[in-house]
């Protein structure tokens, strides 16, 4: 098997500004795929912006959720949100749909290509571009999320601590401690349940829109072909929760006493 690599990503590209990222993509666009040859390399060259996009979309998330009270980490993710990942979701489905219509894609080593083929044809199938603004509007609801919660704080064992600190105490073998503990934590959540029922339930609208949008019933079986879960049914997870309820929680039961 011949090895191929690429250079075609600068390595001073500002992955966080669409102005930079536009340019590449659309030379993928345009590119024209005479060969097998040709497709690789516009596979790897794709791999390798597409990398660059999502590691500065993850430090941007990571800066937002390690500091929810950051209002300059707040404004840098959401403004990623908001002005580049839609072009990205738009600009996917294209070369998506460009790979997937090359007729040398029947040319591709099958054993290494052919999970990811059989992948961007589903994510072809289940693009639609009125679910984009619904996308974007979801993971706004869920910055909002992580800032509720981020924003929590229990007096504990003589200290303000944060539900993440809060988990240790759950794990206590003291059964006293991990009651005031739950008890603790539960309070505070409570405190914000009508501001977190809010969030759910418009993600749940449009979450349902969404799976509607592409021609499913509900959300759960049109994540299931967007997670690419072809191996597996929903079916068979209920299944195998019943197993686990049947055989595991009884031998764990038994362990515990």
């Amino acid at each position: 098997m011949t090895s191929i690599t690429s250079d075609f990503v600068p390595a001073d590209l500002d992955g966080a500004r669409w102005e930079d990222l536009d340019p590449l993509y659309k030379t993928l666009r345009d590119r024209e795929l005479s060969c097998s040859g040709c497709l690789e390399q516009l596979l790897l060259d794709r791999s390798v912006l597409d990398a660059t996009a999502s590691e500065a979309h993850t430090n941007l998330y990571v800066a937002m959720t390690c500091h929810t009270d950051d209002k300059k980490a707040k404004s840098s993710y959401l403004r990623f949100v908001e002005s580049v990942e839609p072009h990205l979701k738009q600009v996917g489905f294209e070369l998506d749909r460009k790979i997937v219509g090359s007729p040398h894609g029947a040319d591709l080593d099958t054993a290494r290509y052919e999970v990811l083929l059989r992948d961007l044809a589903a994510d072809v199938e289940l693009f639609r571009q009125e679910n984009i603004p619904l996308q974007t509007e979801d993971t706004k609801l869920d910055q909002q999320y992580d800032e509720t919660c981020g924003a929590m704080t229990v007096d504990f064992d003589g200290q303000e601590r944060t539900l993440p600190q809060m988990a240790k105490y759950l794990e206590e073998t003291d059964r006293a401690t991990r009651q005031d503990a739950w008890r603790g934590i539960s309070e505070r959540r409570y405190r914000d349940h009508e501001k977190l029922d809010t969030i759910f339930d418009r993600m749940i609208e449009l979450r349902t829109q969404m799976a509607r949008n592409a021609g499913f019933d509900d959300y759960r079986d049109y994540m299931f072909k967007r997670y690419h879960r072809f191996d597996y049914t929903p079916a068979d997870c209920e299944e195998f929760h019943r197993a686990a309820e049947q055989v595991c929680v009884p031998v764990l039961r038994r362990l515990n006493t």
